[in-house]
């Protein structure tokens, strides 16, 4: 059984059984010096807001969808955070309906963070409908980074603000058996986050406390990408790079036998 399994398999922040284990005596809390993130969900879901909320930035966010891979880097307490925002998917729909350049970035993400990473977060907004549509959609994309993902991977619920004081398992309940499959793959780890109310440390001191606890569990060792993805990708945006350069050629050259055939019907005009 996993170690962050109850009876029910479910923890949480305000579960009593997590207070518990942080508390027991044989519990020995570890520090890590470092800790490699990678952000992982469909658009909208908040990512960057928990990559911001994580690292304690407070700006004003400019609300921009993210386009490419961002790496980011600072400090939780004396812990060095390497944390890797990504694309996201459209919400609902499976991984052959997203775009390739979605897709490799996707899988690029893990080769940011060498030699890779401890833990993917997966977000996911609290106050959404959760079916088997959107359990699909979140299968597919993650397994697009090879075997092994599930075991490194830890929901993160945002909106937490939503769910007011209602507990976030009454949510994964009453959602049915999509979202509870999903939790369960991962595991039954996750936490819940108010994005709304950053300037709060407690959120994310328990999250890295759970991380923690993950990462210097017995038997764990980080993600390591399959570096035949990395040739794979490298390889295609070769071509497609070779192909658009020909077709911008091709363009040029038309666009100047254009040109000269339009002199040529002008001189003759005149």
């Amino acid at each position: 059984m996993d170690r962050w399994s109850t009876n029910p398999p479910l923890l949480s922040t305000s579960s009593p059984c997590q207070q518990r284990i942080f508390q027991n005596e044989n519990v020995i809390k570890r520090h890590i010096t470092t800790l490699r993130l990678i952000l992982l969900g469909s658009r909208s879901v908040g990512k960057t807001s928990v990559g911001n909320t994580i690292l304690g930035f407070k700006g004003k966010e400019d609300g921009k969808r993210t386009a490419q891979s961002a790496v980011r880097r600072g400090f939780v307490d004396e812990t060095e955070v390497t944390l890797v925002d990504t694309p996201g998917w459209w919400k609902g729909f499976p991984v052959f309906d997203t775009p390739e350049a979605i897709k490799e970035e996707i899988m690029r993400n893990m080769f940011l963070c060498s030699p890779g990473p401890h833990i993917f977060l997966l977000v996911i907004d609290a106050d959404m409908s959760f079916n088997a549509r959107n359990l699909d959609a979140i299968t597919t994309h993650v397994e697009l980074l090879g075997e092994g993902v599930w075991k490194h991977t830890f929901i993160v619920f945002t909106k937490g603000d939503w769910l007011g004081a209602k507990p976030i398992e009454e949510c994964i309940e009453g959602e049915g058996e999509a979202l509870q499959t999903l939790v369960e793959q991962c595991g039954n780890r996750y936490h819940i986050i108010n994005n709304k109310n950053a300037k709060d440390g407690a959120q994310v001191t328990e999250l890295l406390e759970k991380l923690t606890e993950i990462v210097v569990g017995e038997d764990w060792e980080h993600f390591v990408p399959d570096e035949r993805i990395l040739i794979t990708i490298e390889k295609r945006r070769r071509i497609v790079e070779e192909a658009a350069e020909l077709r911008k050629e091709r363009v040029k050259a038309r666009r100047k036998s254009l040109t000269g055939t339009f002199k040529s019907h002008s001189v003759a005009g005149n």
